[in-house]
C-alpha cells in the first residue's frame, strides 16, 4: 500500500495543471492516468491572455485581430490588449512529464484505471489494478455524463495551406447560413499551419461524416489547397449547472468534471488554471475563492443558460444576438465577457444592447424550468 498526501486522478490538462503547481514542494503527490504516455488525445487550447499562468512559454501564435462573420460581412474584434494565444496539448504533455521524470515528490502511473474510493478514517483508499493507495485528499478529473441538453459537436482539421497563413485571416466565427447554429472556426499559426474547425452548438450529435464534406468545401473556398495534418473530432457537454459536490470526503472534482468548460463558448483552459492555483494553495494552507463558486460565476452561467435557450430554439435569431453583440459592445467588454473576467460595467453592456424581449422571454423561461 502506497501513501501519498495528493492524488490526483487523470493526467489531461486540469491534472497536469495542478501536479505542475506542486512541483518541488514538501507534499506527496501521486497522478493515477488510466492511459498511456504515449498514445494521447491531441488538442488545441485558445484563450485571450487575460491571465497569467505558468504555460506561457508553450503558447504557439499571438493574434491581435479576430473576426466574427455572418452573411459575408466581418467585425474586427481588436486583441491588441489581450492577444489570442493557443497552446497545443502535446507539447504542454512533454513540458510536464519532463518535470514528473525529475521530480522528488511526484509520482506518475499509466495504464492505472481507478476503480474504487474508500473512505477511512484520515485517509481514502484508492483501488486500481490490484493496487491500493492511500491520500489524505483526492481530486479527480475523470471525465463522467454531463446532464446537458446541448453539445457543442465538432470537425476540426489541422493543416499546411499551399499559401502562407499571414494571408489567412482569423476566424472566431464565420457563420453558416443554414438553419442551425453552426459556424466555421480558423486559427494560423507560428509554424504555417492552421486549425480549422467546423462547429455545431446543438442538441443533435451529429458524426463526424456529416461535417467532413462541408469542412473540405470550406478550406478550399478560403485558402484554397491544403496538405491535411491530423484531424479531431469532438462533442462536448454544454451546461450551465456545476456538477454536484462528490459525496465523498476529501474528494473533489476538477476540470471538465468539476463544471470548468464555459457553457455558452466551450472555452475550457483559463479556467481550469484558475481553479488549479485555488487547489493549489487550498493543499499549501493558504486561504483562497473558488473561481467556479463566486458571485460573477453565477451570473454567468444564468446568463449562459438563457442564451443556450435561445440557440436550442431559435439558432438563426441566436447568430444574429451574436454578431450583434461583437457589432454593438466594445473590444474588451467582448474578450472579458468571453473569458469569465467581465466588470459589472461589461455584464451590463452586453445585457442592455440583448435584443429585448427575446432575452426576457427566455429568463422568464429559465426561471419556470430550469431544464433548457
Amino acid at each position: 500500500m502506497k501513501k501519498y498526501d495528493i492524488v490526483i486522478i487523470g493526467a489531461g490538462c486540469s491534472g497536469l495543471s495542478l501536479a505542475h503547481r506542486l512541483f518541488n514542494t514538501n507534499i506527496k503527490v501521486c497522478i493515477l492516468e488510466s492511459g498511456n504516455r504515449e498514445n494521447r488525445i491531441r488538442k488545441t487550447w485558445s484563450y485571450w491572455d487575460v491571465y497569467q499562468h505558468p504555460f506561457a512559454i508553450l503558447e504557439n501564435n499571438s493574434l491581435n485581430n479576430i473576426y466574427c462573420i455572418d452573411n459575408s460581412s466581418p467585425i474586427k474584434l481588436n486583441c491588441d490588449k489581450y492577444n489570442y494565444k493557443s497552446i497545443d496539448s502535446k507539447q504542454f504533455d512533454k513540458y510536464i512529464f519532463d518535470k514528473i521524470d525529475i521530480s522528488k515528490n511526484i509520482d506518475i502511473f499509466f495504464d492505472t484505471p481507478v476503480d474504487e474510493l474508500i473512505t477511512e478514517d484520515k485517509y481514502i483508499q484508492i483501488k486500481s489494478n490490484n493496487s491500493i493507495y492511500r491520500a489524505k485528499e483526492v481530486y479527480d478529473s475523470r471525465p463522467h455524463n454531463i446532464d446537458a441538453s446541448m453539445y457543442q459537436v465538432f470537425l476540426g482539421y489541422y493543416i499546411n495551406p499551399i499559401s502562407a497563413t499571414d494571408k489567412v485571416m482569423p476566424r472566431l466565427m464565420d457563420f453558416t447560413q443554414d438553419k442551425e447554429f453552426s459556424f466555421y472556426y480558423v486559427i494560423p499559426f507560428e509554424d504555417n499551419s492552421c486549425l480549422v474547425e467546423y462547429t455545431f452548438f446543438t442538441p443533435t450529435i451529429h458524426p463526424s461524416d456529416e461535417l467532413k464534406k462541408n469542412l473540405d468545401s470550406y478550406i478550399k473556398d478560403t485558402m484554397g489547397q491544403y496538405n491535411l495534418i491530423r484531424s479531431e473530432y469532438g462533442v462536448i457537454p454544454m451546461s450551465p449547472k456545476l456538477p454536484a459536490l462528490d459525496l465523498v470526503k476529501n474528494v473533489h472534482k476538477i476540470g471538465i468534471r468539476s463544471g470548468a468548460t464555459r457553457a455558452s463558448t466551450g472555452y475550457t483552459f483559463l479556467n481550469i488554471q484558475k481553479q488549479s492555483e485555488f487547489f493549489a494553495k487550498k493543499i499549501k494552507g493558504i486561504h483562497s475563492k473558488n473561481p467556479l463558486l463566486t458571485i460573477k460565476a453565477k451570473i454567468l452561467r444564468k446568463m449562459d443558460g438563457i442564451l443556450l435557450r435561445i440557440i436550442k430554439n431559435e439558432p438563426k435569431q441566436a447568430k444574429n444576438i451574436i454578431f450583434k453583440m461583437f457589432t454593438l459592445n466594445n473590444d474588451q467588454t467582448i474578450i472579458r465577457f468571453l473569458s469569465d473576467i467581465p466588470s459589472i460595467f461589461d455584464i451590463l453592456r452586453i445585457i442592455i444592447n440583448m435584443p429585448k424581449l427575446i432575452f426576457i422571454k427566455y429568463a422568464i423561461k429559465s426561471l419556470i424550468n430550469r431544464k433548457i
